[in-house]
């Protein structure tokens, strides 16, 4: 079953400041659109870097009023005055910035987050332009996936499609993320990948196998037998005499050979 990918759930509206943007204008974004952190990108859309609220806070210089013990309460209350760094954006940003592909698992994208302790990574193409973003909440979205819509995936796709079980056969239910598999297959490898396959439908939380089936094709056939060294026939089915062991030639045998000696020895 084809698993979803960073693109299934990437937010495509990113909010992106230019490479020229000043510190002043960073902050204004970052405190209009209530965000922790904004890409930095050229003109060509090209990521380049991040600012975030933890880039700024080293350059924010907060500049006291004097002798502020004397002033009026007005005065001793009223907030310090923050001046911005000068320069761009560019000279602020932290990177290169943590991107992945669109084509990426919901696994790699979650294992990069933790490994790197982040919380969203930048999507790009093949050319490093920015397409989306995606964080951590994002990939829970996965199991926000309606149990009709999980159930339509798992009927149509699953056993209808990949399977080749006909409609009937085979029913399944869901309730909150985990499916029940009810019905008969043909073939116990077939009601096996039924399960294996539903397990990996985006969404799905558990199976409850209760399959029947009608034939246990996964028992392995006997070896064809071989003929034995006592085997009555002993070569005869396949058109040539037996060879007997000294010992062990029947009584019949050893006596039509002596008899066959006497006359042999009568004629000469």
């Amino acid at each position: 079953m084809p698993q979803w990918r960073v693109r299934n759930v990437m937010t495509t509206d990113v909010i992106t400041v230019p490479d020229d943007a000043s510190v002043a204008e960073i902050v204004a974004v970052l405190t209009d659109r209530q965000i922790t952190a904004v890409p930095i990108v050229d003109s060509f859309d090209v990521v380049l870097g991040v600012v975030s609220w933890t880039d700024l806070r080293d350059k924010i210089d907060i500049v006291a009023q004097e002798d502020r013990s004397h002033a009026g309460w007005w005065r001793r209350w009223a907030p310090a005055q923050v001046q911005w760094p000068e320069g761009t954006a560019v000279e602020v940003m932290s990177g290169p910035p943590l991107t992945i592909g669109a084509d990426a698992s919901l696994a790699a994208a979650a294992r990069m987050m933790y490994r790197r302790e982040v919380g969203r990574l930048l999507i790009v193409d093949g050319d490093n332009r920015l397409r989306g973003i995606v964080t951590r909440s994002d990939l829970l979205k996965v199991h926000a996936r309606l149990d009709a819509v999980i159930r339509d995936e798992v009927i149509h796709r699953v056993l209808h499609r990949t399977l080749a079980i006909q409609p009937g056969d085979v029913q399944a239910t869901v309730d909150d993320g985990v499916v029940t598999l009810t019905g008969r297959a043909a073939r116990k490898t077939t009601a096996v990948a039924a399960v294996q396959l539903t397990e990996a439908v985006p969404g799905v939380t558990g199976v409850v196998d209760q399959l029947t089936f009608d034939i246990d094709d996964t028992v392995a056939a006997a070896p064809a037998r071989q003929a034995a060294e006592g085997d009555p026939l002993l070569g005869w089915w396949i058109g040539r005499s037996p060879a007997w062991p000294a010992d062990e030639a029947p009584r019949d045998r050893i006596g039509n050979d002596e008899q066959a000696m006497t006359r042999s020895a009568a004629l000469q």
